[in-house]
């Protein structure tokens, strides 16, 4: 089946666990229902996986990923309410970009940067298509816990490794 296909056949259930099984998936529906949940649900769940927060336990000022962002171009995968893009305009990144499949939540990262004197090229989109994001262009490219939501988990990777690093 080609890769461009809107219908794409994922593998789900392998390894030791037990036995793969093969789900026909049409990506634009899966699109439809994500973009769907993260419209209307989406920001229940936001608080505890946005910078400086990687999840409950662990935190950028602990584990120190990202050093000094000060001059960087920085790219978020699943930009979600615009909260982590917030953190790195804090800390002085030269330039936010940051791209999600919902419009609402581009809305909301517009609205939330701006309330703290920041802004950001913001791109809805699906994470797995072409959107006019720069090429060899980012210094760091980043998502937390959105690549989940990819329905092409291979080629998101190559497109994140196409952004680059400048």
């Amino acid at each position: 089946m080609d890769k461009n296909s809107a219908n794409r056949i994922n593998i789900i259930g392998a390894g030791e666990v037990g036995s793969a099984v093969s789900v026909d998936m049409n990506k634009d529906t899966v699109y439809k229902t994500n973009k769907s949940y993260w419209d209307t649900k989406g920001n229940d769940y936001l608080e505890a996986i946005v910078f400086p927060l990687y999840g409950a336990f662990v935190s950028e000022e602990k584990c120190q990923l990202f050093g000094d962002v000060s001059g960087k171009k920085l790219l978020e995968i699943g930009c979600g309410d615009g909260r982590s893009l917030q953190y790195h305009g804090e800390h002085k990144a030269s330039e936010l970009w940051g791209i999600d499949i919902s419009e609402m939540q581009i809305e909301k990262a517009r609205q939330h940067l701006a309330e703290n004197g920041l802004s950001a090229k913001l791109i809805c989109s699906p994470m797995e298509e072409e959107c006019g994001i720069p090429k060899d262009y980012f210094d760091f490219v980043y998502s937390i816990y959105a690549i989940g939501w990819t329905t092409d988990l291979e080629g998101t990777f190559r497109r994140i490794l196409v952004f680059g690093i400048s």
